[in-house]
């Protein structure tokens, strides 16, 4: 794994609308251009054996290579894979995965390995594809492809973090670590921006991968051994640049030749004139979104991505999984905390048609009644984005499945579909989305009115499914000094007598400051209710969890 497959990937090359590998020249240029930004950190910084980079950016990144050469290279991986050790495979990627802060894992349900805290991980299945990505003698972009087709078939999650890590430890003379938010950074600075997609695939990889190496034969006079130091100085340039930028507006930062930064998959945003930087309300940055909800990059990404590419995305999950929370911190992102730009409705089974785009409705005026054809909620709020159609405007359908939606949306349904197309609403009245509405909706999947969700909704829609965040209820109570961990510990046995992902019982119930104070209302009132439903007939797992059985687990 020394050099670079050639494969064939060109073949796609008219997906792209921006050049995909930059001309050993212009990519000169760029590299000139990094390495001012690494001048901003480290003044004296002429090559990579600068001794303070190499101490905070690429020593700890060696010993790691070097720890899963040993753990994970080809011999000791398929000597594991011989004896049927599973388990010591899955233990040992997670140990090469937490060596570092590459991974994010503060909250391991949704951060970078959370592949492998999966319910339905087939072990054996995994760990042989996992295997064929590392060290098969295929080309690369053939084996990512057989990889992410494998997540696919296993309903497991396809990120980019995850394998491009392993890759980048074990062959770090060819492969590339692709840190979503870094990485189309870099694309974006070498002007290759369209070529990062936020779904995983062997022939993005393969483009990303070649970028990286041009850039590498661009630094030579700086004498960069491989894609270790080439990926640390990105890093390092990308944190820089963000940095120089400040508060500047996108205008700002054209002005003064510094590179655009847009969310993933961002051509739809550039269509409609939106220029959604990595700021948001305040200032406020991808990192602190994720460190505001707790909630992997990808998983936002995710969201983010959905939301560019189909307008619409539903968030579900049981209760207790902050679904409306999630979707105000996401709405505020990207509409820069301005409150005129979202708006909130919550559906209920007597919600009409009439409510949300238009209706006839009674009028007195001087003693005289008529009959007025009045815009409803969402033709407003659609109205109001049409002045402002460089602004993002934000609409969340809390609980979307609680009312009889064909009827609610109308002809909408084909306009969620065809953004861009205009038709006569039920009364006569043209009608279009504006390309800057965003909707985002939330569904509890323990309401058994899902089931009547039908697949023409699911189709327009993305739908993002969260469960219950318990690194979410460590970091808060991490604040009031109350001992979570016995609560997360019961939270799990519970759920795990409950057997359903779709019922499992969330944490929000209790993000209280006084939790100790109001913990056995809380269970009483709230939880029990709840379980006396879910496990109606089986008195004696609903006696387990009594809050007089549970209070000594608590202790």
């Amino acid at each position: 794994m020394d050099g670079i497959e050639n494969n064939g990937a060109n073949s796609h090359h008219s997906q792209f609308s921006t050049v995909e590998t930059v001309t050993h020249a212009g990519m000169e240029q760029y590299a000139t251009e990094l390495v001012e930004l690494i001048h901003e950190r480290y003044p004296d910084w002429d090559s990579f054996t600068h001794t303070p980079f190499v101490a905070d950016e690429i020593t700890y990144k060696r010993k790691a290579a070097k720890q899963a050469r040993q753990l994970l290279g080809r011999g000791p991986l398929q000597q594991l894979l011989d004896e049927q050790a599973y388990d010591e495979i899955i233990g040992r990627i997670e140990r090469i995965g937490r060596m570092t802060n590459l991974l994010y894992n503060a909250q391991p349900s949704s951060g970078d390995l959370r592949i492998l805290y999966a319910d339905n991980l087939d072990k054996a299945t995994f760990c042989t594809h996992f295997n064929d990505l590392l060290h098969s003698r295929d080309p690369i972009e053939a084996r990512f492809d057989r990889y992410v087709k494998a997540l696919f078939s296993l309903n497991l999650p396809n990120t980019w973090a995850f394998p491009t890590f392993f890759l980048f430890l074990l062959h770090p003379s060819a492969e590339f670590f692709v840190k979503p938010t870094a990485a189309e950074w870099f694309l974006r600075f070498v002007g290759a921006g369209d070529v990062y997609q936020p779904v995983p695939s062997g022939q993005i990889y393969g483009l990303i991968r070649k970028n990286a190496h041009a850039l590498k034969a661009a630094l030579a006079e700086f004498k960069p051994r491989d894609m270790i130091d080439v990926q640390s100085l990105i890093w390092v340039a990308h944190r820089e640049s963000k940095a120089r930028i400040g508060r500047l507006n996108t205008k700002g930062q054209i002005e003064l030749g510094v590179p655009v930064m847009r969310e993933p998959n961002s051509s739809y945003l550039a269509d409609t004139g939106e220029n959604q930087s990595q700021q948001g309300p305040g200032n406020m940055t991808k990192t602190d979104l994720l460190s505001a909800t707790s909630i992997g990059e990808d998983l936002i990404d995710a969201m983010l991505a959905g939301l560019q590419r189909k307008g619409q995305i539903v968030l579900y999950g049981p209760p207790g999984t902050g679904k409306t929370f999630l979707a105000r911190k996401l709405a505020a992102y990207l509409t820069n905390g301005d409150d005129s730009r979202q708006d909130l409705v919550q559906f209920h089974p007597a919600y009409a048609y009439e409510d949300f785009v238009e209706g006839i409705r009674p009028k007195t005026s001087a003693g005289q009644l008529s009959y007025d054809l009045v815009p409803g909620r969402f033709r407003q709020f659609c109205d109001r984005a049409r002045q402002r159609p460089d602004d993002i405007f934000v609409l969340i359908i809390d609980e979307i499945n609680r009312a009889n939606l064909s009827r609610v949306f109308g002809e909408l349904m084909y306009l969620l579909e065809y953004r861009d197309e205009t038709i006569k609403l039920a009364h006569g009245t043209p009608f279009s989305i504006p390309r800057n509405v965003r909707i985002i909706g939330t569904m509890n999947t323990a309401d058994r009115s899902i089931a009547l969700v039908d697949h023409a909704l699911r189709r327009r829609f993305a739908f993002i499914h969260l469960q219950p965040n318990f690194d979410l209820l460590r970091r808060f109570h991490a604040e009031t000094g109350y001992p979570v961990e016995p609560l997360i510990t019961l939270l799990q046995e519970l759920n795990a007598d409950i057997g359903d992902s779709n019922y499992a019982v969330g944490v929000s119930f209790f993000l209280v400051p006084d939790l100790a104070v109001y913990l056995p209302d809380i269970w009483r009132l709230e939880i029990e209710p709840y379980l006396e439903e879910h496990f109606f007939g089986n008195t004696e797992l609903m006696r387990r969890y009594r809050w007089g059985a549970v209070t000594s687990k608590l202790a």
